[in-house]
This record gives C-alpha cells, structure tokens and sequence, in this order.
C-alpha cells in the first residue's frame, strides 16, 4: 500500500499515531456575529421574497454549528428608504436585533423615470429629486439605526439589468442612479466606520464578463429587477467575502513520509490505524459542507466559492500508485485514485456523505424557515404599506372595505393580481400569526439540534 521509504515508519505510525490527534481541533468563530445575536434584513421586494438571507442562514448554521443566530425577514415589497424609517420601530427593532442588514434603492430611484432615449427636463428634475430624497432618507435610517445601538451592515441595491438584450422592456440608466445610490451607502458607512457590501458593482462586474460571450445572459430574473437564485447566491456570496474570511470546511492531511503525520483543520483525528491495504480512524470535524442543489450551480460557475467556502479537504501523501475505495461509517463513498489523495479530494463535492445528508436538512429546514417568514410578511406588507393611512375602527371588516377601495383604484395595473393575492394573504395570515412564529422558533430549534457534527469512521481501502 505505501511506497517503500514509507514502510521503516510503520511502527512509528502505531506507536505514535494511536495517540488522539487534536490540532486545530477549536472551533471557528464568526469575524462579526457572536451566539445569541439576532439579525434583521431590512430591504424592498428583493429582500422580502430572497433568497440571500436564507443562504447566509444556511451558511452560518453549517460552518459555526454552535453559532446560535436568529434571522428576521424585514423586507416590503415596494417600499423605499422613507417607508423603511418610517416603520423601523415597529417592523425592525420589535425584533431587538443586534444587527440589521440595509438594503435599499430600487424603488428610490423611480424606475419609470428610466428609458431608451432622451429624457425632458422635467424628467431630469424628477430623477434629480428621487435620488436626492434618497440620500436625505437613508440619512434618517443610518441616523436612526446608530441611536438604537444596532450594528448595520449596509449593503449597496443590487444591480437593475440594463444591460442584458433579453426580450423585456429596459429602463437603461436605472443601473446608473443605483450606483449613484451606493455612492451614498458608501458614504454613511464611511461616515460611521461600519461594514458595507458592494452589492452592484459585483454584480456588474460579473454581468459585464459574460456579456462579452452571450448578450442574452443576465443574473437577474426576466423582469431585470428581481433577482432569481443566481443572483441571490452572487450577493450571498459578495456579502460572505466581505464580512467573513475564507475558511476550509475541515482538512484531513495524512503524510505517511513524514515522522509526525497528521495535520488537521477545523477538525481532529483519532484512533488511526494503518495496515498494508488500509488505512482507518476516527475523525471529527468542526463544521458541515455547505451543500448545493442544480438551481445553485450557475451562480457557483460564476464564482470562487466551492474554493474560498467550501472545502473539505482529504488528503494522504505517500500511497503506491493505484485506485482506492473511501469509506464512511463503512458506507462506500466513492473511489480515488492515489494521485487524487496526493493532491487531496474535496469531499464537498460528494453528495452522498453522511456529513453532506445532515447538511442537506438543515438546507431544508433553512428553506422552510425563509417560507414560513415570508408568510408572515403578508401582515406588516399590508400594514405599513397600504393601511398606513387607515385611521377607523381596528376590525376586520372596517379594514377590508378600506382595502378594497384602494385595490378598485388599482384595477388595470400590472401590479393589481399581486396586491389582490397579498390582501387574500393578509386576511388568511392574520389570525395565524402566533401559530407561525412558533412554527418559525420550532424550526430554528431544529436547525441548531441537528447541525452539530458527528465523529465518524474513515477508511481508505485499496482496490485489488
């Protein structure tokens, strides 16, 4: 099994080596959140039906399994920085976060304002005073978040696609008052020394890549605003990179040349045993693999994360040449060549671990969170959106007739089918409001039951 100059260690190796190995073995911690903390995502559309926030719930509870986080959905549709101050006590700090996440801009900047062509003088009014009242409105919130002692991370709107050639309808230079709009989060999060992600000119950056091969391709949905799982993931991604450090999932290395031959990161081994066909031990690592499904995978083309993220490392140095068969708790994995050991294997990418399935439910139970949270929106979305200017009777049917004034105004419009499902929403959310939250605080209870990792048998077996 070992090349030649590796067989005079062999006795070293069961002397030595039955010793329990624990390097590196403490766990990783979190650059910016602490266990107990609670975080808000305050944001229009793109936050209260994303994704990006179930994916940084995912990550968190995979990579720092006893990080205990609670997740708040913050987002309205349609809103703006003024709506957002407007209901930052009631919708955000009712949750007593210690840190909320501000996205906003999209609705800001008036996207009908936006067209092919050369705009009047009167439109150029209005833009100059949508992006003005913007910056005076993110002020408001920035001043607001700072007196209740939240730590924001600020993140710049994602991109408007005005640059893809897909078949819809483009309001060109809306992308260009939204980076005008990062500017002015930049500045406030340059003002008060706090964290900003720079959501946009990522995406850009990547639209602007590939558009030089496909002018079709977008990382936004069809709509050119509202990003699907793509985009989620990039943003996900260019919010992980700047508030967090790359790290390894774990890293096994076995060195059968070496005197002191195991290495370990974010994990420890114990109990090795080497034999002329088989090398075995315990091993336990400190985190899961952030696991993936086939609507991921265009985003992960896209991106460093499978590398900067998501690497579970096995690696042995010093096998003769040959194919090897890996095992878990004696389950067949899958098989290896000794070169492929030698150069180490990214177990990340094995679907059929047993660490991968118990990865795989808590992506689960992360995406019923994020479904059940999204339920719950359908109140505070009809409260401070649409009965903010309701002043009668607290009573359903005083309410309903007030709602269904303002829903016949909208008859006609390209948004009314939404608002008549979001009202229906309303009405059917509002008596279940408790039932859900329970439901929401049931799941996450879940998730942190059955994150924790398992110490497991290993073996590499070579093939005859």
């Amino acid at each position: 099994m070992f090349k030649k100059r590796s067989l005079i260690f062999l006795c070293i190796i069961f002397i030595h080596l039955l010793k329990p190995q624990t390097a590196d073995a403490q766990a990783p911690t979190s650059k910016i959140f602490e266990s107990g903390n609670t975080i808000c995502f305050l944001g229009d559309s793109i936050t209260h039906g994303g994704q990006f926030h179930e994916f940084l719930q995912l990550f968190y509870a995979t990579r720092f399994p006893s990080l205990k986080l609670t997740f708040y959905n913050c987002g309205i549709a349609g809103d703006n920085a003024e709506g957002m101050h407007y209901r930052f006590k009631d919708d955000v700090l009712v949750h007593h976060p210690s840190h909320v996440f501000l996205m906003t801009g999209m609705n800001d900047v008036i996207r009908t304002l936006y067209f092919e062509g050369k705009a009047s003088d009167e439109v150029i009014r209005k833009r100059k005073n949508a992006l003005s009242e913007y910056k005076q409105n993110t002020n408001i919130l920035a001043k607001k978040i700072k007196a209740s002692g939240i730590t924001p991370i600020y993140l710049t709107p994602s991109i408007y696609d005005q640059y893809s050639k897909i078949e819809r309808a483009n309001n060109k230079g809306c992308n260009d008052a939204l980076i005008a709009c990062s500017e002015q989060i930049k500045s406030i999060a340059n003002e008060y020394n706090t964290a900003v992600v720079d959501l946009n000119t990522r995406m850009k950056n990547i639209m602007d890549r590939e558009l030089q091969n496909d002018s079709l391709f977008t990382i936004v949905g069809k709509d050119r605003v509202h990003p699907e799982t793509t985009g989620h993931f990039i943003m996900f991604h260019e919010i992980l990179s700047t508030i967090e450090s790359s790290s390894v999932v774990a890293k096994v290395s076995i060195d059968l040349n070496q005197k002191n031959r195991i290495k370990t990161e974010n994990s420890c081994v114990d109990e090795l045993h080497v034999s002329s066909e088989k090398i075995s031990f315990n091993c336990l690592e400190n985190s899961l693999p952030f696991p993936t499904n086939n609507a991921m995978d265009k985003a992960i083309s896209l991106l460093p994360f499978e590398k900067n993220f998501n690497q579970e490392i096995l690696q042995v140095i010093g096998l003769e040449d040959g194919d090897y068969a890996f095992f878990i708790q004696d389950k067949l994995i899958t098989t290896y060549s000794a070169e492929q050991l030698n150069e180490g294997v990214n177990l990340s990418t094995e679907s059929n671990t047993p660490q991968y399935k118990q990865a795989q439910e808590i992506m689960a139970l992360c995406e019923d969170y994020r479904k059940t949270g999204y339920q719950l929106r359908a109140v505070p979305f009809m409260v401070f959106k649409y009965l903010r200017d309701y002043t009668g009777p607290n009573n359903v049917p005083s309410t309903q007739i007030h709602l269904e004034k303002k829903l016949k105004k909208m008859k006609g419009a390209a948004f009314y089918k939404y608002i008549k499902k979001s009202m229906q929403d309303y009405y059917e959310v509002l008596p279940k409001q408790d039932s859900l939250n329970n439901r929401l605080k049931k799941i996450a209870k879940e998730i942190y039951r059955k994150n924790k990792p398992t110490k497991r048998s290993w073996s590499i077996v070579k093939n005859e």
